[in-house]
């Protein structure tokens, strides 16, 4: 249910705060006091049209929160699974808009786009008046709350649900063996050209990475003989006399002799010693390379051109040697389940066969369940609508085909026909219906099907058009009928409805030298009677708030008889 409603620099409001009752609450008010604004803040934070002309003059952005508690565990199970948020029961929804256009809806204070927001909140609250979010005129609503009503679609469509995805299961095996016999010969031929192509290819595992570094040495082959040329005559000669390997030679020499004098001298000696051992080493080495450093032309091209076609196949397989190895192990694997799936391909193609009538034959006793119970939700919705004031209304469903041999949903797609007027057959619900009369409607449909859907919150506007005298009385007792397991919110002008609540709102207006506001209060006492009494259209001296007195207290009465 919706707790709290606080707006922010909508239309005429700068700031108002609407707590709201479980059961029954109505918003009153004077024609032109903003008792719209409430539907529209409602509608805006609900994710209706943004409309930056409803920013209250001089304010650079309007804002509307929404406080829902109770959540039931249907609509925390929604908004886990559906929506991917946290929820423990409560929820807060957030929406603005400034003048730019920049719209920001934010759910327990993350940011979520406004489609969220409306997925959401179709599973909250209807709000009749506005169309985009009348739950009732979506044909998947319609269809779902059929199969409700029966009892019994639920286990056909989870048998249903079951076989469907065994059909799946086994399409996604054929597809394995690939499909059809043209299919599989196409694959056949593609497998036998790809394990060709990379057996052919004799690639070995660290190829790629010794011809790269090959290839490199080869482009640099200027600049490493030149650093070995520098590197071998500095050994050869130190400046124009001797070479380092002389001039080793001469300082071990020298500490020759005076080894024996002191440790630290003969230590110095050994150490020398196994330099000049390195040394010579060395020079060696860079001497060998330096004669056998040369340039080969045709080996370059050849290391160039093996290095393209190993890059382009690890790119047409997985993008390296591991890759293609693990690639050219499951073709192998597939190509050989290929080869031998004639039999397994008929097995399956015969289990598919099987499914599908079972399929088919569950979608028929899905539409015969549907049929009957649309006709008895049809007739019982235009029963209560007779009581309503509505007489001449006719309404049913008409049955289509889908598009698809069968879906989770079965085969069916239906649409509400509705007609108020004799002599007119009925037409598609989101056609001809009126917003008075949707919400009459909407009424007795919420009457008949009772709890068997789980949005928590209706809205009502103009759910006391053209009423007066006892349709108005039966509408409000509706009205407290549908609260026993409902909240409703209602815009109303009848005194029947206002007398009905558990929870009363006045809108009102009012105006100082430079501004005019609306705001709205929460009735109670003597002022509830003296709003009743206006509505009757009599004074509320002591003779009007006597008969004001006289209609709340025989509408508690009857709302006693409901407990």
């Amino acid at each position: 249910m919706i707790q709290t409603l606080n707006i922010e620099n909508v239309a005429l409001i700068k700031k108002a705060t609407l707590e709201f009752d479980k059961k029954l609450n109505v918003i009153s008010g004077e024609t032109g006091a903003g008792k719209s604004i409430m539907l529209d803040s409602l509608s805006f934070v609900f994710g209706g049209r943004a409309d930056k002309t409803l920013i209250r003059s001089g304010e650079n952005k309007m804002k509307v929160e929404a406080i829902f508690t109770n959540l039931k565990p249907s609509q925390i199970d929604f908004i886990k699974n559906n929506l991917g948020l946290e929820c423990d029961g409560e929820l807060f929804l957030s929406r603005e808009l400034d003048l730019s256009g920049r719209n920001s809806c934010k759910i327990n204070g993350e940011l979520v786009p406004v489609n969220m927001v409306k997925k959401l909140c179709l599973t909250l609250v209807d709000i009749h008046g506005q169309s985009e979010h009348l739950a009732i005129l979506n044909n998947d609503y319609q269809l779902n709350i059929i199969d409700l009503f029966s009892k019994t679609a639920a286990a056909v469509l989870t048998k249903l649900a079951d076989k469907i995805n065994k059909v799946k299961e086994i399409e996604n095996s054929i597809k394995l063996l690939g499909g059809s016999e043209s299919e599989k010969q196409n694959l056949i031929d593609l497998y036998n050209f790809q394990i060709t192509e990379i057996e052919n290819a004799k690639i070995g595992e660290n190829e790629a990475e010794n011809l790269s570094q090959e290839k490199r040495e080869m482009q640099q082959f200027e600049h490493i003989n030149q650093a070995l040329k520098t590197a071998y005559e500095c050994g050869a000669k130190n400046g124009f006399s001797t070479s380092a390997s002389e001039s080793l030679q001469q300082c071990q020499k020298a500490l020759s002799q005076i080894a024996y004098l002191n440790p630290i001298y003969a230590e110095l000696y050994n150490r020398l010693s196994s330099v000049l051992i390195e040394a010579n080493d060395i020079f060696d080495t860079i001497y060998t390379q330096l004669n056998n450093n040369v340039f080969d032309e045709e080996r370059f091209n050849f290391v160039d051109q093996r290095l393209d076609f190993i890059k382009s196949l690890f790119r047409k397989y997985g993008g390296d040697y591991s890759a293609m190895q693990k690639y050219y192990a499951e073709i192998s694997a597939k190509l050989d389940t290929l080869t031998n799936s004639a039999e397994k391909y008929k097995n399956l193609m015969a289990q598919k066969e099987t499914l599908i009538e079972e399929i088919n034959a569950l979608q028929d006793k899905l539409h015969s369940i549907r049929t009957k119970a649309a006709g008895e939700l049809s007739a019982k919705i235009g029963q209560e609508l007779k009581f309503l004031g509505m007489p001449n209304t006719k309404m049913s469903v008409e049955f289509l085909h889908t598009a698809e041999p069968y879906t989770y949903s079965g085969y069916d797609k239906v649409e509400f026909m509705f007609s108020a007027n004799l002599g007119f057959e009925p037409k598609p619900l989101n056609k001809v219906v009126s917003g008075g009369e949707m919400s009459r409607v909407m009424l007795a449909y919420k009457i008949v099907v009772g709890e068997v859907d789980d949005i928590s919150t209706i809205v009502f506007d103009e759910v006391d058009s053209g009423l007066s005298g006892n349709i108005a009385s039966t509408v409000a007792q509706y009205l407290a009928r549908l609260s026993n397991n409902k909240q409703i919110i209602a815009v109303s002008h009848l005194p029947q409805i206002c007398a009905m609540a558990d929870n009363n709102i006045k809108v009102e207006k009012f105006s100082n030298n430079s501004t005019t506001q609306t705001q709205a209060v929460t009735l109670s006492g003597n002022d509830l009677y003296k709003e009743i009494a206006r509505l009757m259209g009599a004074s509320t001296n002591e003779a009007g708030l006597k008969v004001s007195v006289e209609l709340k207290n025989s509408s508690t009465e009857y709302k006693n008889t409901l407990k």
